[in-house]
């Protein structure tokens, strides 16, 4: 066998819901003569948009994680897992903690957001994100309320869709009559509007859901200080609670300003409609870190479907091909998990609660991340030739363990 010649190497950076979706299509539809290295610090990507139901009881941890090493092998691509700290947009190059430099032509980012710490005491909090390091918090701390018999009150800090759902799934998974009621959950946001983003009648539901659960809600409640024993607002009130989870705004990690890549005031890089660095357009940016035209909500949803369109402009830049802009899909519907088996469904300004919407977000979500799950993954075995081809040292000499590693 001819060993295979790379005539270009591609290295996603993150392993956010944008590369998910691009591995995934690649997996079905490849470009010849382009090489894929995916590098991520966990070997494991959640699927965010499960993560309330995970925390409720309703689905395990592997039922919402897609396996980054498997998914990599299903695409053809290799995997790396190491911290990505620098990027040098001139040299193209791009360094990780613990591990040698990659070299690229195209680089993609989609490495999330990082928790913001703004707050003055936030580093006492609990960052909800990254989602692994939260859940195994969770399940200490479910585990000391169980065994201690001591009364805990827990806060969520943000009065997002996230915040709400997080609030709701909290009480769902502690409303069980061992935990006797011991536990109470404060949700406090700086707004009125809760989830602020979902019309009026999703609101009025949402809140009457949270009610249902006892969960405290605090509206205009600007969290100015978190300390050990509680939460003060910026007009002096303080609040008392055990612990304080941040589910606010995400930042920026703070190497991409450094790196060279324009980026907005607050540190996301700014692309232009084909999601790629208006500074470098030979990097692609998707997700979270991404600054795009417009105001465009950041969510689940919305990375999935830039990850369809970095897709396939990746593959068009590769082929020396037209790129297509980036178009927000209009969401005709949006579901909120509510706890237990119920989900709230909004469409333009109707919206409706039961155990009937629930099922069919439980469905929408399996039948996702069901489809990483299924991709086929070669079983052959390797040649002694191509596992030195996967192996073999890059350009600068530096072997990079391969996706048959």
């Amino acid at each position: 066998m001819q060993k295979q010649t790379h005539s270009q190497d591609v290295v996603l950076i993150g392993g956010g819901h944008g590369h998910l979706e691009l591995l995934r299509r690649w997996a079905r539809q490849p470009v010849r003569g382009a090489r894929l290295t995916l590098v991520s610090p966990q070997a494991q990507s959640g699927y965010s948009p499960m993560v309330p139901g995970m925390i409720a009881g309703h689905y395990a941890h592997a039922d919402i994680h897609i396996d980054l090493p498997r998914l990599c092998r299903a695409a053809g691509a290799r995997f790396v897992q190491a911290c990505a700290h620098h990027i040098d947009p001139q040299a193209k190059r791009v360094s990780l903690l613990g591990q040698p430099d990659l070299s690229f032509d195209y680089l993609s980012l989609a490495v999330g957001a990082s928790p913001c710490y703004r707050i003055p005491g936030s580093e006492l909090a609990i960052p909800i994100k990254p989602i692994g390091q939260f859940y195994r918090y969770w399940e200490q701390l479910r585990e000391q309320v169980y065994r201690k018999h001591q009364p805990l009150k827990l806060g969520i800090i943000g009065g997002g869709a996230g915040g709400c759902e997080l609030a709701m799934a909290l009480s769902s998974a502690l409303e069980e009559p061992v935990y006797s009621g011991r536990v109470e959950i404060h949700l406090l946001q700086s707004g009125k509007k809760t989830p602020a983003d979902y019309p009026l009648l999703a609101r009025r539901l949402a809140a009457r859901e949270m009610a249902r659960l006892n969960v405290k809600h605090h509206p205009h409640w600007r969290v100015a200080e978190i300390t050990a024993r509680g939460v003060y607002s910026d007009e002096g009130q303080f609040l008392a609670l055990d612990r304080a989870l941040l589910c606010t705004e995400s930042s920026a990690p703070p190497w991409l300003s450094q790196s060279g890549l324009a980026v907005d005031e607050a540190g996301f890089v700014q692309v232009d409609d084909y999601l790629r660095s208006c500074s470098h357009p030979h990097i692609f940016a998707v997700g979270d870190v991404a600054s795009a035209p417009g105001d465009r909500p950041k969510s689940a949803t919305e990375s999935r479907n830039q990850g369809a369109t970095l897709f396939e402009n990746l593959c068009a830049t590769l082929q020396t091909q037209r790129l297509q802009p980036y178009r927000p899909r209009r969401q005709w519907q949006r579901l909120l998990s509510c706890g237990g088996t119920h989900a709230i469904a909004a469409w333009g300004g109707i919206a409706a609660v039961g155990p009937a919407l629930w099922r069919l977000k439980d469905y929408l979500d399996r039948r996702y991340i069901n489809q990483f799950h299924q991709l086929p993954v070669p079983t052959s075995r390797v040649t002694e030739s191509e596992f030195a081809t996967a192996s073999a040292p890059d350009q600068h000499g530096e072997k990079i363990p391969s996706a048959v590693d």
